[in-house]
């Protein structure tokens, strides 16, 4: 976890010991090659004088190693930890570094917000029922329009919620002075927020660069129980911020609330990334792929290329298929950097008939992206932007009774995804989450013409039948341990949950 409070018992470590041709140190190769490989790992906590010792596979990921937390005291500082890993072989000794929190227990009434750094998902307690149990969250909503629709009427807080949307995303006023908020509506909205139990999602987009407003602005709202995350640069690769700015940003808030993560948005396909992403524990994408022409602008009537040019969708195809693409590519250049796995959250388009846009999606077009995002590992959806269509509010409405469902959560955000093969007919796009004897499959046909082919997915061993449809035809069936399906329309979209031998 990102951070561990007094009501913890125990911890673990995540050791990743994948072989890399990219990032890390030289690995000689040994009689019987890498595979039969082994580490032996000590980690040090040094102030508390914390020894762990563990063996790990060369070429193996996601190792957990518990640790009891008891010799931890709650404080505001994190805890240095160093891990030194030598060979079974002997000879180079390899090492890495990190840091964990054990902070102490909050007594303004504020929120915790943790990061599960092995799946990528956030556990909150309920402060608005003052649960005391750790919960899975699976974001699902907008970024909300603040001066344009929610400053209006205190009662489009509690429209939004019954919605079905669990958090919101709101979107400060450029045009005031303070390019924030009116503090006095904010906080009557926020005093509502925390009376239904809405988690906010708050932007600093047009003031994250001014330290002084930053620390005010958190320091005014760090203490609310429906705070739930920070929001600082909105696409500042695409404006050209400074480098070192999301970072500096980053580290003042910490000093000042480390009990909540902090996330941004990155526009391009891959400017600066490490310098932008290191200013944030969560990374969102926001790839906007409908009804765009990728090759030339609309706008600035120039042509767009990998060098030049701005058609509103960097490095796009104008496809679905832009959006998983950049979602792998984040997931790769964290790798590429040797930065640990930093969540990533999707920002489906939900807006149309403006600038490089001719039109909305359709429905089909909205769940097909936002279940892609899904599909490619986002933790969490926050959409660009409510207010939307009727037929957009609809269908995500709809979609939220499904994907913030603690069922579906628990699977999302408690197993990794693993990709699917579908065989029978093309771009389609299918990934699995199995927890224990259960598998939430989710099988996305990308094509817009229907079709009426036989498709096959294999399953893992053991697979017996479909229990639940979640969303979709409900026409798969399980035969001879494969899903299959005969036929189907275009962009349609399939939630199901797998049994397994051995479950109930």
């Amino acid at each position: 976890m990102s951070l561990y409070t007094p009501g913890d018992n125990q911890g673990s470590f995540i050791i990743d010991a994948d072989i890399s041709y990219i990032y890390g140190e030289p690995l000689q190769q040994t009689g019987g090659g890498h595979s039969s490989q082994s580490l032996e790992v000590e980690i040090l906590v040094d102030e508390v004088q914390l020894k762990l010792q563990h063996t790990v596979k060369v070429n193996s990921t996601s190792n957990e190693l518990d640790f009891p937390l008891h010799s931890l005291a709650p404080r505001s500082q994190p805890y240095s930890v160093t891990l030194k890993a030598t060979r079974s072989t002997g000879g180079r000794v390899y090492t890495a570094t990190t840091q964990v929190y054990r902070l102490p227990e909050r007594t303004d009434g504020g929120s915790v917000t943790k990061v599960d750094s092995l799946y990528g998902g956030l556990l909150v307690q309920n402060k608005t029922s003052s649960s005391s149990k750790w919960s899975s969250l699976l974001p699902y909503s907008f970024y909300v329009s603040w001066d344009g629709w929610l400053e209006k009427s205190l009662s489009n807080v509690q429209k939004f919620k019954d919605q079905g949307y669990n958090i919101i995303h709101i979107v400060p006023n450029a045009g005031l002075a303070n390019q924030a908020f009116n503090f006095t509506e904010l906080n009557l909205f926020l005093d509502k927020c925390d009376e239904i139990g809405l988690w906010v999602m708050y932007d600093m987009r047009w003031t994250y660069k001014n330290l002084t407003s930053v620390r005010e602005q958190v320091n005014m709202l760090k203490t609310r129980k429906s705070m739930l995350l920070w929001y600082t640069g909105d696409e500042p690769d695409g404006q050209g911020d400074p480098l070192n700015a999301t970072k500096i940003t980053y580290d003042l808030i910490k000093s000042l609330d480390p009990w909540h993560p902090v996330s941004l948005c990155l526009n391009c396909y891959n400017f600066y990334y490490e310098e932008y992403s290191s200013g944030a524990d969560i990374i969102l994408s926001d790839v906007y792929p409908i009804a765009v022409n990728t090759s030339w602008s609309v706008v600035y009537d120039t042509a767009c290329n990998t060098t030049y040019g701005c058609c509103g969708c960097d490095d796009c195809e104008g496809t679905l298929d832009d959006i998983s693409v950049r979602l792998d590519r984040f997931t790769e250049y964290q790798s590429w950097i040797g930065s640990a796995p930093k969540p990533l959250w999707g920002v489906p388009m939900a807006f149309g008939n403006e600038s490089f846009w001719t039109r909305y999606p359709t429905a089909d077009e909205e769940v097909s992206m936002t279940m892609l995002s899904v599909n490619h590992n986002a933790k969490g959806i926050v959409m660009w932007d409510y207010p939307t269509s009727v037929e957009l509010a609809q269908v995500t409405s709809e979609l939220s009774r499904v994907l913030a469902d603690e069922e579906v959560a628990g699977f999302l955000l408690g197993a990794p995804t693993v990709a699917l093969r579908a065989i029978g007919q093309q771009n389609m796009d299918v990934a699995g989450w199995r927890v224990g004897a259960r598998m939430l499959v989710s099988i996305l046909a990308l094509q817009t013409p229907a079709w009426d082919s036989s498709v096959t997915i294999a399953l893992p061993e053991g697979a017996r039948g479909v229990s639940k449809v979640l969303w979709g035809s409900g026409e798969w069936r399980v035969v001879g341990g494969q899903l299959v399906k005969k036929g189907g329309r275009g962009l349609e979209t399939d939630l199901v949950i797998v049994e397994f031998e051995g479950g109930h």
